[in-house]
Order: structure tokens, then C-alpha cells, then sequence
């Protein structure tokens, strides 16, 4: 029975490769926090549970027989503690129902930046910045012979990244899709651009609609708003989204064209009034920066215990 009991033990360890990747992640963390604090970023953490559902999160859970919500993200807390500690990182877990387990998992890490008085350069300075010291330290250190293909990949990593107005990735688009000026970049566009890159490269202003209404609109074109996707190369797709939040009579304003409920955001108003300022942050993904960096076919490889719609140990 023993003997038995050793052999499924041991049938169920982990790879090789798995080990790898897992340590890689440890040590990418390592990194990350490395960057942040050596630029005096403050590390903090924002609550996992959240009352409000809006853009925060959309997984519900029972507190204390209140109906409240798993976070998809640091915001609005972001906020807060920009306009109290400055500069602001943090590392943290997010929930979200996803269906599609290539670029999504429903609980996921991520990596939150925030920049009081920031603009989208600001933010996109910190990302090509922080990435360029990761990407530079792994390719130097990689031990793993399973992970090895990734060294010259990492090593043309450096900053500054590649821009790309949406006008302009419109406009290449146009080249393979039927892709109209408003029109969201779904997975399959961010794809093809991807694919006609081998560096990271950013995005940015993106047209007003459902995945900006929280960013600010530009000062030139009320319909572009201030955001920003860095999305990885060689077809990994999408690393992290960002912008400048709309705060205060702004997030009135738009709340009023969007015609969504005031009600709903009245958390978000209480919020504010523990201080705010206007701020520009970014949230990456861990596991889609491990999905990138190790070159893994799917997202869920990026974790030691994935969680999808299906059941997992």
C-alpha cells in the first residue's frame, strides 16, 4: 500500500518545465518590486472585497449576508492612496468570469502602478522602463535549460517601446480586417499587430466607449480617450491596460452621457472623499507576462493551480 501510495506521488510532480516557470514567476516578482522600490514607489494593498460591482468586478460572494464582489483591480482605491503616499505599486490578486482560458483566467495577479498627477507618457515610461530591467535581469540569469530559447527574445527587450496611435493601428489593420475608425481592437486584431512586432509596443488613445468610460477624454479629441494597452509580441497579445481615471465632476459628467446609475457609484463618490487627485496608473498582468516571457502556449500554464470555469484542485 505504501509503495502505491509513493508511486502516484510521484507520478503527479510537476515537470521539469513547470518548475521552471513557476520559479521564473518568483523571480520576475522579485524584480517587479526591486524596480518599484528602488524608484520610490510606495507597495500597498487595496481590499479583495468590494461592495460595488461597475468596473470593479463581477464575481459576487456572501459577506456576513451581504451581497459584495471579489475585485478585478485596485481602483478607486488607487486614488487614495496616490493622493496620500505618492507614487504607489501594488501586487495583489483579481477575480473576473472569463470563457476563454488562451488569455484569461478567473483568478489572476496583477501589477498596479499609479502616478499622481501622471499622463499616459508618464505610465508608459514606467512600463517600457520597468519591463526593459526585467526582461535584462532574467536573460542574464536564466539557469534553466527548459527556458533558454527565451534568452534572445528577453534580450532585445529595452526601452523605449514602439508607439502606436489607434488611428495608426487602424489603419494597418485595414491591411487584413474589415475595421472601421471606433471600432474595440479585439483579441484577434491585437493578435495580427502583434505578430508584426518582436519587441512589447504600445497602443494608445483609444476611442470613448464601454472599456474606456473611466479614462478621461483627450484634450484634442473628445472622442479618443486617455488610455494606453502595451500588448506583448509574437502573438501573446495583450500585457496591460491603462490611462488617466476620470475623479470628481468628471466622473459625474460621463457617468450622465454614459447613462449609467449614479446610485451604483455612489461607493465610488465615498470613496473620493478620503482624497483623491487626479492620476494616471496601469495594471499588467502576471500571468500574461509570464505567458509572454516563457513562451507558453496558454495562460493557465503561467500559475501553479489555475483557475478557469472548470473545476481545478
Amino acid at each position: 500500500m505504501f509503495i502505491s501510495i509513493v508511486h502516484m506521488r510521484r507520478k503527479r510532480l510537476w515537470s521539469e518545465r513547470k518548475k521552471a516557470i513557476l520559479q521564473t514567476r518568483a523571480e520576475v516578482l522579485g524584480l517587479v518590486r526591486s524596480w518599484f522600490n528602488d524608484h520610490e514607489f510606495c507597495e500597498v494593498q487595496g481590499p479583495v472585497i468590494v461592495p460595488a460591482i461597475a468596473k470593479w468586478s463581477n464575481l459576487s460572494v456572501d459577506y456576513c449576508g451581504l451581497n459584495a464582489f471579489l475585485t478585478s483591480g485596485l481602483e478607486p482605491y488607487a486614488g487614495v492612496f496616490g493622493a496620500n503616499l505618492g507614487k504607489s505599486y501594488s501586487i495583489s490578486p483579481a477575480f473576473r468570469q472569463e470563457t476563454s482560458g488562451f488569455q484569461h483566467l478567473t483568478e489572476y495577479w496583477r501589477i498596479e502602478a499609479t502616478i499622481p498627477y501622471g499622463e499616459l507618457e508618464s505610465i508608459m515610461e514606467v512600463q517600457e522602463r520597468l519591463l526593459s530591467y526585467v526582461c535584462q535581469e532574467l536573460q542574464r540569469n536564466i539557469q534553466e535549460e527548459q527556458l533558454q530559447n527565451s534568452v534572445n527574445r528577453l534580450r532585445r527587450v529595452r526601452s523605449p517601446f514602439p508607439r502606436l496611435s489607434y488611428e495608426k493601428a487602424v489603419e494597418l489593420l485595414a491591411e487584413w480586417f474589415e475595421v472601421q475608425w471606433g471600432a474595440t481592437l479585439d483579441q484577434e486584431h491585437e493578435t495580427k499587430l502583434s505578430l508584426q512586432h518582436d519587441v512589447p509596443f504600445f497602443v494608445y488613445e483609444l476611442p470613448v466607449g464601454v472599456e474606456t468610460y473611466y479614462f478621461r477624454s483627450t484634450v484634442d479629441n473628445p472622442l479618443l480617450s486617455c488610455s494606453v494597452d502595451l500588448i506583448a509580441p509574437e502573438g501573446h497579445g495583450e500585457l496591460s491596460t491603462g490611462g488617466q481615471p476620470v475623479i470628481g465632476e468628471e466622473m459625474l459628467e460621463k457617468m450622465k452621457k454614459e447613462q449609467l446609475s449614479c446610485a451604483e457609484e455612489q461607493w465610488f463618490r465615498d470613496i473620493e472623499k478620503m482624497g483623491s487627485a487626479p492620476h494616471a496608473g496601469f495594471a499588467l498582468g502576471l500571468e500574461r507576462l509570464l505567458k509572454w516571457i516563457c513562451n507558453l502556449d496558454k495562460v493557465e500554464e503561467a500559475t501553479a493551480f489555475p483557475r478557469l470555469r472548470e473545476p481545478y484542485p
